[in-house]
């Protein structure tokens, strides 16, 4: 591999994902609909009394899927259980912005990267600088962020809305200018404290690895 494409592959980062998780390649349309497809039954079974059960969760993850392609993202996580017979909604995509690298005067540790970051949601039209909060693990420091709205989902004519809760966690490549970004989904919003928890065990547990190998 030249140094060129080196530096074009994303970063791998991992993630130690408590209980059971679905992953799900959003690029690959046709695969992560066998998979979806295959997860539902599993999760709710055949019968024909299961069928409306079956169809709002291939919804939830259909709409999971398909928002993770459109951000581009090359990873997605559904979350299944959170711990045996704990069934958690929430979603992780994770994305390496190709256009998000800090300028050349920045150096390349952590502290530089995330603070000039920082300093760029300070100014920007995103709206979640007053979040912005430094979180530091064992394995990684990161930047978080979080949001939350109203979201309003139909079910047979039936308008259900829940406050949803998106949790962004900011990560400086070892060695290098350049962020990645995992993006945590839910639409537990009414537990904002104990979901951030959540979020945040995972999040601060993951590692860098070699970079993702290229087809």
């Amino acid at each position: 591999m030249s140094g060129r494409q080196a530096e074009a592959a994303p970063p791998r980062l991992t993630f130690q994902l408590p209980g059971r998780w679905l992953t799900v390649d959003p690029r690959d349309e046709r695969q992560a609909r066998a998979q979806i497809d295959a997860t539902v039954r599993d999760l709710v079974g055949a019968a024909d009394d299961a069928a409306i059960a079956r169809r709002r969760l291939r919804e939830s993850f259909d709409r999971a899927v398909s928002a993770a392609r459109e951000a581009e993202a090359h990873a997605l996580f559904l979350c299944l259980e959170a711990a045996p017979g704990v069934w958690t909604p929430a979603s992780l995509t994770v994305h390496a912005p190709k256009r998000l690298r800090m300028t050349p005067a920045v150096g390349t540790s952590a502290d530089a990267v995330l603070s000039v970051l920082r300093e760029g949601l300070a100014t920007s039209a995103v709206g979640v600088a007053d979040t912005a909060r430094r979180l530091d693990g064992p394995r990684a420091s990161v930047l978080r962020t979080d949001r939350e709205y109203q979201e309003t989902v139909e079910e047979d004519g039936v308008a259900v809305t829940a406050t949803r809760l998106e949790a962004d966690y900011w990560y400086a490549v070892p060695g290098s200018k350049q962020v990645v970004l995992a993006s945590f989904a839910t639409p537990l919003g009414e537990l904002r404290n104990a979901m951030l928890s959540f979020f945040d065990s995972i999040a601060l547990a993951a590692s860098f690895g070699a970079p993702a190998a290229r087809a």
